[in-house]
């Protein structure tokens, strides 16, 4: 059995809603252990697009990771997300941030992911939903790497997610 933990965003209304239906549509090939709250953070780009919902979830699965990144795609393929330039808003955006603690480098697949220490909108969720979580490359504590930010301000927590 393998333990993943998926981050989850939305910025086209309804916004909990989509994170929601992802996490449905998640459930038939993952059993869901814990979901964060919802976390809602400004857009990366800083441009004029609408806020970020997020969330962070862990759960056990079977499949590889290969599997899961494909399997991820159909959800949001069948969630319609369609972005129309890359960073651009999306109704549903699922990224694996650790699976089992692999590291794997290919051209599909960078696990741990890759961008996750430095985003407050990863961190807080995972640190909410597994405070002993340590990167699985540098050993950094999940709270370690959030405290070496200095973008607090710009994420806030808004309560729990319906999700069962």
């Amino acid at each position: 059995m393998n333990t993943v933990f998926l981050g989850l965003g939305s910025n086209i209304y309804p916004k909990a809603g989509n994170l929601s239906s992802a996490i449905a549509g998640l459930s038939s090939l993952l059993n869901i252990i814990s979901v964060s709250g919802v976390y809602k953070s400004r857009s990366l780009l800083l441009d004029a697009q609408p806020d970020y919902f997020n969330i962070v979830l862990k759960a056990s699965t079977f499949i590889d990771p290969y599997q899961l990144l494909s399997f991820c795609k159909t959800i949001e393929k069948t969630m319609h997300r369609d972005t129309p330039y890359k960073w651009g808003p999306r109704n549903i955006d699922i990224d694996i941030v650790d699976f089992n603690k692999r590291v794997i480098e290919s051209k599909t697949l960078f696990l741990p992911h890759k961008e996750f220490p430095g985003r407050n909108f990863v961190l807080l969720p995972l640190m909410e939903i597994e405070p002993e979580y340590a990167h699985p490359v540098n050993h950094i504590s999940v709270e370690k790497m959030h405290n070496l930010l200095d973008n607090h301000s710009e994420i806030h927590r808004l309560g729990e997610l319906k999700w069962r």
